[in-house]
């Protein structure tokens, strides 16, 4: 507390509405509104009693405590609320009804945000590697379970995907220039190649992570030879979840875009492909 003010006065004060307390502009608005209560805390003058330290590495009981063994934790890309119980609904059949699986909420609900418990690490490695899944065509992303971070320290920005270059040329039907031509999608996880190092099929394949708050890559340039120009390639995706026709980014529709693109002349927008 600072000059005999309770913290959480100050906090409320602050943060409180219509200005009343806190710190207001010319214009009505509530300045103090804007500002984290985290870092209005941290300008405080701590008390003797606050600034104790307790370090949980002191711990005498923590051996007893029940061990995370097998988790991760997970979000749902949806511009709306999914509730926990909706996701344990639609992967519990859909992964197979694993052996110790448990859901709980992490964070606020509008971040649609969770984690798993699963009863071996097998199954754990088992559903990471089937990403990605869905709710609804929504993605959901996964990513292995940390303690040492809390909620807002945990980002979701990339996801694995299958994706295929379509008609490349034989000769780039090969690991090394078929990793190249795969890494302009994003990170090459994995390429689908035989022992030799060659694909198979009408297509490239790889699993890769691609960054989702990026547009999806439609195609890629690719110049066979230094005489000839670039050429186009179409890429395909897997299992590809719900995602923006107007500005290609996953997790909501061209009606809830906030930047829309314009139609062409039939009328199609830019990634309705």
């Amino acid at each position: 507390m600072t000059h005999g003010v309770p913290a959480d006065r100050i906090a409320m004060a602050s943060v409180g509405d219509g200005g009343k307390g806190g710190h207001s502009n010319s214009d009505g608005g509530d300045a103090g509104a804007k500002e984290n209560v985290t870092d209005l805390f941290l300008r405080l003058n701590l008390t003797g009693e606050e600034e104790t330290i307790l370090d949980f590495s002191d711990d005498k009981g923590e051996t007893e405590l029940p061990q995370v063994e097998w988790a991760v934790v997970g979000k749902v890309l949806s511009p709306s609320i999914v509730n926990v119980s909706t996701i344990h609904a639609a992967m519990k059949p859909t992964w197979g009804n694993p052996h110790g699986l448990k859901f709980r909420v992490i964070g606020a609900k509008e971040n649609n945000m969770f984690m798993v418990e699963f009863g071996s690490k097998k199954e754990m490695e088992r559903i990471m590697a089937g990403t990605p899944w869905m709710v609804d065509m929504h993605a959901v992303i996964l990513q292995p379970y940390d303690e040492r971070l809390s909620v807002s320290e945990i980002v979701f920005n990339w996801m694995e995907i299958w994706a295929r270059i379509l008609n490349v040329p034989l000769g780039w039907m090969i690991q090394q220039r078929g990793s190249r031509a795969m890494s302009l999608i994003g990170d090459v996880v994995k390429m689908d190649v035989d022992g030799d190092g060659k694909s198979s099929g009408a297509f490239l394949c790889a699993r890769m992570a691609i960054d989702i708050e990026k547009p999806l890559r439609r195609g890629v340039l690719l110049r066979l030879s230094r005489s000839e120009e670039p050429r186009w390639f179409v890429v395909q995706y897997e299992w590809l979840p719900f995602y923006c026709f107007s500005c290609g980014v996953l997790g909501h529709s061209e009606i809830e875009c906030s930047d829309p693109a314009p139609r062409n002349e039939i009328g199609k927008l830019p990634y309705d492909v």
